[in-house]
């Protein structure tokens, strides 16, 4: 159509998973170097989200073929089989006779073809594309394949793609075994406003034989408002937009073009725009929710005048911070113009962080000595009735307001296509939208102790009806202490058992911008500043160069021992929050005091 009008080798933009097209974001790239990590070291299951468009196929295809001639590698992108279709589809793909309808001769097969691959030195991978459609009795069955190994190494490494259903899926009582078995999880989002540009920009770039096409800001603008920077969506309206452009003899993409665009798919589609329809209905449910609040305040303080003026004695009343009404005045007003909310930190008291100060009434020097006294403790609870009581959507936009109140985050919840729905994406986005990182996990409080940060802490409701979340805000061997953002109460690390299902997400700072895993997937640039760093913290690195030294291998396997982390010499996330934590120059909040000495 437009190719030689506009000088591509081919339509830039075509909806099919080309690796050649691959434009590697942040978050894409750290998917990457996962993957490549759990082929080279990992044990179990890998587990990949990502909601519809964000790029999970095309990622999956870029990176079979990157994998040496060293690793044999099955792709099976349709998994509506069954176990015994499952097994036959497997055989093939690893060039295996499949012709019996026999469960156990297919195993078998397979078992003797993984050990012929071992003895040859080589590493076996499968991967299953579009998983989240794969049936419980399926998924069973690769739990089983996943036993095939020798006493000192798995044989089959599996690595699961699909939408967001597939980690609930992972999470039903009935596949506990194989939830237990996955090793690694990651999400895939979709691009950030800069993202997009350089998204488009590079598309065209490896479909252009000649420079020329150009994008303008408004059309850059109105593409990520319109597809919320899902790649699939920005290929449609990019699209589009060029063959608008080439019926209007026009080399420049401007935002009038786009908009036309835009009218003729929702036109031909009768389609609404998905983010901007989010983003009002975001905008009026949490309206909802501060006229309620706000009333609900009033009442409360009506009240306490009338209780005020019938006290004798001197009163302490204890200042309460309406941090959750606040955060949600900022999220409505910041989708009609940018808004930064300053939240008030918690100092720490002990190992904790302490309760908000005291106003006291006036009274004279001698009643003032006389009521000062330690801030009492926090209250303990009940921790199923508080959380059958929370709403969805308060307790993700609570937790998240209580962590990043710790974290003295100048904007707690930002803007943007947040999906509230999808737990991930909305603590990850929240985390970038305050220039922070956020990683999941799936452990117990052991390995949340490791780390020392405070914690989002997932509660699924035992009627399936969703999770609800509370931060971990403190932590000591016989109490816990949680806040929903506005109240914080302590509870036993046993109240935890049948409630929490060990995910947690922490929300932590790349100060020095450390990217990928040190060294699979880091730049030069980013060795270098590992190794001035150490150095800085007292390890004896020999030269400050970009090679990874044993030197530099030695100094992160020192941290990582003493953190309780697995020692691999690799500079993964976790890796990365205690080598930070061990940094003296760099305070951020703990749970349980500062493991560094201070």
């Amino acid at each position: 159509m437009y190719n030689r009008f506009f000088g591509f080798k081919e339509r830039p933009f075509k909806l099919v998973p080309n690796p050649e097209y691959l434009y590697l974001s942040r978050i894409h790239e750290e998917v990457l170097a996962h993957l490549n990590y759990a082929v080279g070291y990992g044990e179990g299951f890998v587990e990949i989200t990502g909601e519809v468009g964000t790029g999970k196929t095309t990622l999956c295809r870029m990176f079979l073929e990157s994998l040496d001639e060293n690793t044999a590698a099955a792709y099976i992108f349709n998994p509506k089989l069954d176990a015994l279709q499952l097994l036959k589809a497997i055989n093939d793909e690893f060039g295996i006779p499949s012709d019996t309808e026999s469960v156990k001769s297919l195993i078998d097969r397979l078992n003797a073809f993984l050990l012929e691959k071992k003895a040859q030195g080589k590493r076996v991978i499968l991967l299953v594309d579009e998983a989240q459609n794969l049936s419980p009795d399926v998924l069973e069955q690769l739990r089983l394949l996943s036993n095939l190994e020798t006493t000192t190494s798995k044989l089959l490494q599996i690595i699961l793609v699909g939408q967001p259903e597939l980690g609930e899926l992972l999470e039903t009582e009935a596949l506990r075994q194989l939830n237990q078995r996955i090793t690694l999880s990651c999400h895939l989002m979709p691009l950030s406003a800069s993202e997009t540009r350089e998204y488009i920009r590079h598309r065209i770039h490896i479909a252009s034989r000649k420079p020329g096409l150009e994008f303008t800001a408004g059309a850059y603008r109105s593409i990520f408002k319109y597809t919320g920077g899902v790649p699939r969506l920005i290929n449609i309206i990019c699209d589009r937009a060029l063959l608008t452009a080439f019926a209007l003899g026009k080399h420049r993409i401007s935002e009038t073009i786009v908009r036309r665009a835009l009218r003729e798919l929702d036109g031909k589609r009768n389609r609404s725009r998905k983010p901007i329809f989010f983003r009002e209905k975001l905008i009026i449910g949490l309206l909802l929710v501060l006229v309620i609040l706000v009333a609900g305040l009033v009442v409360g303080q009506t009240m306490l005048n009338r209780t005020s003026r019938m006290s004798v004695a001197p009163v302490v009343h204890h200042k309460i911070e309406d941090t959750f009404s606040e955060s949600t005045a900022a999220i409505a007003s910041g989708f009609a113009k940018e808004a930064v909310l300053e939240v008030a930190p918690l100092s720490p008291a002990r190992e904790f962080p302490a309760a908000e100060p005291s106003t006291v009434q006036a009274a004279p020097p001698t009643a003032m000595a006389a009521t000062a006294a330690p801030a009492p403790p926090p209250p303990v609870r009940d921790l199923e009735p508080v959380i059958m009581s929370m709403d969805a959507q308060n307790s993700h936009i609570g937790a998240l307001t209580a962590v990043l109140r710790l974290w003295k985050a100048q904007n707690p919840l930002g803007v943007g296509p947040v999906d509230v729905e999808d737990s991930d994406t909305f603590f990850r986005l929240s985390a970038r939208y305050s220039d922070m990182e956020a990683l999941r996990l799936k452990g117990n409080l052991t390995l949340i102790k490791k780390l020392n940060l405070p914690a989002i802490l997932e509660f699924p409701l035992t009627d399936g009806s969703g999770s609800r979340f509370m931060a971990l805000v403190g932590l000591a061997d016989d109490e816990l202490r949680l806040s929903d953002g506005d109240e914080t109460f302590s509870i036993t690390p046993a109240s935890l058992a049948g409630l929490w299902n060990g995910v947690a997400h922490i929300f932590w700072k790349n100060y020095y911008n450390y990217t990928g895993i040190i060294p699979i997937s880091s730049p030069g640039e980013v060795i270098l500043s590992l190794k001035v760093h150490l150095k800085a913290l007292g390890f004896p690195i020999e030269e400050m160069t970009a090679a990874y030294d044993t030197s530099t291998r030695l100094a992160v396997e020192a941290i990582q021992a003493r953190n309780g982390l697995d020692v691999d010499g690799m500079v993964g996330p976790m890796t990365k929050i205690a080598l930070y934590n061990e940094d003296p120059s760099l305070n951020g909040p703990r749970l349980a005091g500062d493991r560094s000495g201070q």
